[in-house]
């Protein structure tokens, strides 16, 4: 019953461990990155399917050899280990790992430098900021501090005043906000726009001068931006709300 018991648990984890090594060598194929880790689990792979062929050679051979089964049991149990830990850390830490080692050895060589895209990519990557937590910082900033008044702002400027990468910006831009950086800036243009056109304190300033104070370098531009979320021109709009 003993040896019964033990031929069980083997072929068990025989098949565990099979069955560990297929799911590991698929999500292998599929990661485009290296590190180092995955080199470690590459050697136990091989190992193990080198002593499964030995096995199984001296099986259909009847070798006069007598491979140890508690090395196939150690090298199974290594994999075991090294599969939870990949599971453990996820596809995630393996996608931002070369970043993140690529980053640190850039910072300790003195002949190497970040440029300004690696070295924000890099920030986000150890910061973890998400991208809905990126839109509401963005969103207060622009409220608080009104960047977009700016004549010359661009996505570098702003990426770099909220400390990350353009790329980071501009795709939490269109994914969260649903819109592009040049249409996000102009209806902050707008609004402000419309907030002074109705200034009783500034009705006798030209539209023009508003205009440029909120940002805005082209007259033609404002005016079809201005018409296109208010739908009358910056005028009109203010002879309406200034009737007496």
């Amino acid at each position: 019953m003993v040896e019964v018991a033990l031929l069980a648990i083997k072929d068990l984890s025989l098949l565990m461990s099979s069955a560990l090594v297929l799911i590991l060598l698929c999500l292998l194929i599929l990661r485009p990155h290296q590190n180092a880790f995955r080199y470690v689990y590459r050697c136990c792979l091989v190992l193990f399917f080198v002593v499964g062929i030995v096995r199984m050679l001296a099986s259909l051979l009847d070798w006069d050899i007598d491979v140890d089964a508690a090395l196939l049991l150690v090298i199974n149990n290594i994999l075991f280990m090294v599969g939870c830990v990949f599971f453990w850390l996820g596809p995630r830490w393996f996608m931002h790992a070369p970043l993140i080692a690529r980053g640190a050895r850039h910072s300790g060589s003195h002949s190497h430098k970040l440029t300004s895209d690696e070295s924000g990519t890099v920030a986000d990557v150890i910061a973890m900021e998400t991208q809905p937590q990126l839109a509401e910082k963005l969103t207060e900033f622009m409220v608080l501090q009104k960047p977009y008044l700016e004549p010359h702002i661009t996505v570098e400027r702003l990426a770099a005043k909220l400390n990350v990468s353009p790329k980071l910006l501009s795709s939490t831009i269109n994914n969260e906000l649903h819109m592009n950086f040049f249409e996000l800036i102009s209806n902050y243009r707008v609004a402000e726009a419309k907030q002074r056109l109705l200034d009783a304190e500034l009705s006798e300033k030209p539209i023009c001068e508003i205009m440029k104070s909120c940002g805005f370098n082209s007259k033609s531009v404002f005016n079809q931006a201005f018409k296109k979320a208010v739908g009358v021109t910056p005028s009109h709009y203010r002879q309406q709300h200034n009737q007496p």
